[in-house]
């Protein structure tokens, strides 16, 4: 199926695979139906009694061990998917349907598995219930945490379907970090803020013990494992989005999950919140090693673990917004420091030295904004749990963390276009040998070649946050820093395949935002309505990147349509953030009430 050398179609799915994905849904909902009518009508099931036996297992009641399990699983299945299917198509480009790439197999099922543990926990919340239920209708009540997870998969799984409406309308979009892939992994894993939820309604109802005081730090490091998924454009080398969001979600990420990992267990919490977040990485490496593909990397948050936990002690474990910021500062400052040595070592893309206080200012931030958040969460939690007021501020140091992260994604997200007259010249010259490919596909005749190439604009040349011969989709990937031979003159240092499927070109990003990509060569697309680049020396124009690395994009639709599109996608993923808020502190109200639906 990685073979093919006709161009793949560049639209949605073809009718047959949607009836194939149908009957996979029904396949697994269906008898998922028949338990929640059983299960409520009073009927014993095995699913209830298998919950009831780990219920007895774990001191977890039966509505959040069953529940935590498969979510677990259902989790780690469609990470493993994701980590799987963003190298290929890094290597492979698109796919010729939706059921013709392996790796979408575990997503799509991991997601179904996320909310089939929503509807599994409130379906078996029939007894021993927190004292503040989400009433789904006039008999059936559920924990809050139960709802947050059903809300998440049910984000997730409605981002496939959307996703074909989205290739229809506006062609593929072969990036991590489209919108609707964002709905796909950010439903996906926000499942964690649910079992985080329901664990604390768990310990409301009596449960105890070593496994159920364990699961905060290990529900802290699920969490920093699964958002730790946005970064793995960066991870693998071919970020579409500039460097200061790599940084921006580090310092948010670490702070928030690390903060919430020590307050939640004490001394060592955030150690062990690394410590699952590492060992979880290494299994979505399995895959695309035995399929010979690019392994994404990762920075390890180490410094600002061992930071956390020296603030912590030094304070006398003070839980408060106050420890929150110290943790915060330093996190954002020592912290970045350290990951920026990390990058050295690690990231195919290093931070820069000269840009260094700039990404420490908005790590700072975004630190600040996590440990705000994650101390808010906590204390929500811990609230919900005890039934105890937290001191101090309720909301809304929380609130400033949210919108602080907020604007600084929002300020550092979108990549501007190159100036009009930034040129590189180009020339090419025939190299004596390639480079070994892992997966060939496409077909051609093999030509390699080096470039030497004159930037019109040396003084952006010079301070670019990285300044790469770029090669992607032909069976392998290549990417690496241009070597400077004078003024404004650059050379690859690894040759570059023009042939075949293969999309090559000179990228640069120049703080801090622009980011652009002077093509040297590309085949003809038809299905993507797409010129071919022939590859000869002469003067390229910097284009936006997204131009190149996204030709499949339809050029032709509307700009209402894009704008009611992201609008729609923004606002699914926005309410999804706003529940989680609404649930955690409807959860934690000191009030006894209930919240009913509608």
């Amino acid at each position: 199926m990685f073979m093919a050398q006709e161009s793949p179609p560049a639209g949605g799915a073809q009718f047959g695979q949607i009836v194939i994905a149908g009957l996979m849904f029904t396949a697994v909902f269906l008898p998922l139906a028949v338990f929640v009518l059983r299960e409520r009508a009073g009927k014993r099931t095995v699913v209830g009694r298998v919950a009831d036996w780990m219920g007895d297992l774990s001191g977890l009641p039966r509505w959040a061990a069953l529940p935590m399990f498969v979510a677990f699983l259902s989790g780690m299945s469609a990470l493993i998917g994701v980590y799987w299917d963003v190298p290929i198509h890094m290597e492979l480009g698109r796919d010729e349907g939706p059921l013709a790439n392996p790796s979408h197999y575990p997503i799509y099922f991991g997601l179904m598995g996320i909310f089939a543990s929503g509807v599994l926990s409130a379906t078996l919340a029939t007894k021993d219930l927190p004292k503040r239920t989400f009433k789904i209708g006039p008999h059936w009540k559920a924990p809050m945490g139960s709802i947050q997870m059903m809300a998440t998969g049910l984000v997730g799984i409605a981002g496939f379907p959307l996703d074909d409406v989205w290739h229809r309308l506006f062609g593929q979009d072969v990036t991590e970090w489209g919108p609707t892939h964002v709905l796909m992994i950010g439903g996906g894993v926000c499942v964690v803020l649910g079992l985080q939820l329901l664990l604390g309604e768990a310990r409301q109802v009596g449960a105890t013990g070593p496994i159920v005081r364990l699961l905060g730090p290990v529900l802290a490091g699920a969490w920093m494992m699964g958002a730790s998924a946005f970064l793995m454009e960066f991870d693998l080398g071919v970020p579409q989005f500039p460097m200061l969001s790599q940084v921006v979600l580090v310092g948010l990420i670490g702070a928030w999950t690390l903060t919430y990992g020590r307050l939640s267990w004490g001394p060592g919490g955030a150690l062990i919140v690394v410590a699952v977040f590492l060992v979880t990485r290494a299994s979505f490496t399995v895959l695309p090693l035995f399929a010979d593909l690019h392994v994404a990397s990762l920075l390890p948050y180490v410094a600002e673990a061992v930071i956390i936990e020296v603030v912590a002690l030094a304070m006398r474990n003070r839980q408060g917004y106050t420890f929150a910021a110290v943790a915060g500062l330093l996190v954002g400052t020592a912290g970045m420091l350290a990951e920026a040595a990390f990058t050295r070592w690690l990231m195919p893309n290093p931070w820069p030295t000269a840009h260094l206080p700039l990404f420490v200012l908005f790590g700072t931030g975004a630190a600040l904004a996590g440990a705000f958040i994650g101390v808010w969460q906590y204390q929500r939690v811990e609230e919900t749990a005890t039934l105890v007021p937290a001191a101090g501020p309720r909301h809304v140091v929380g609130l400033v963390g949210a919108l602080g992260a907020v604007v600084l994604m929002s300020a550092v997200a979108v990549p501007q276009d190159p100036e009009a007259d930034f040129t590189a010249d180009v020339r090419l010259t025939e190299a004596a040998a390639g480079q070994p490919i892992s997966n060939p596909h496409g077909g051609g005749t093999p030509r390699w070649v080096d470039a030497t190439v004159t930037i019109s604009r040396p003084d952006l040349a010079d301070d670019s946050v990285w300044l790469n011969g770029f090669a992607w989709q032909g069976g392998d990937f290549f990417t690496a820093p241009l070597e400077k031979i004078g003024d404004g003159v650059y050379r690859t240092v690894e040759p570059l395949p023009v042939f075949g499927q293969w999309k090559t070109g000179i990228r640069v990003h120049v703080p801090n935002r622009m980011m652009g990509l002077a093509p040297i060569y590309a085949p003809a697309d038809p299905a993507a309505n797409a010129p071919s680049i022939e590859a000869s020396s002469g003067s390229r124009p910097f284009m936006s990147e997204i131009e190149f690395l996204q030709r499949e994009r339809k050029s032709e639709t509307p700009a209402v349509l894009w704008t009611i599109a992201y609008a729609t996608v923004g606002l699914i993923f926005a309410g999804m953030w706003a529940l989680f808020a609404w649930l955690y502190a409807g959860a934690a109200t000191a009030r006894r009430r209930e919240v009913s639906v509608g």
